[in-house]
């Protein structure tokens, strides 16, 4: 029973960043603020690279969402974009965190 609970808190957790994340990108979008705005106080740049790239990913990732609600797009084409996005958000992660072992 007491896993169930943590399972069930995990879960709770992950929905909650998630609903987070959706409403940040969509404020992001409603103002009109780029990613690279966003980001301007960051001072390490591999940082800030590294936060600029998810931003837009999960901008670009809203608005497919949009196209989804808005029947432009059907549940497939919505996947093999989200799928496609998030693979290439994380090889320029691999890219550029890969410095922290070159050092």
């Amino acid at each position: 029973m007491q896993d169930k609970t943590f399972s069930q808190a995990v879960q709770d957790l992950q929905e909650r960043i998630s609903s987070n994340l959706e409403d940040s990108m969509n404020h992001m979008l409603l103002h009109r603020t780029t990613a690279s705005d966003a980001t301007l106080e960051i001072q390490d740049d591999k940082v800030r690279e590294v936060v600029t790239n998810e931003l837009i990913t999960d901008q670009l990732i809203a608005l497919l969402s949009l196209m989804r609600d808005l029947r432009m797009l059907d549940k497939e084409q919505y996947d093999e974009f989200t799928d496609y996005l998030q693979r290439a958000l994380a090889a320029q992660h691999h890219v550029v965190t890969n410095w922290k072992t070159s050092r």
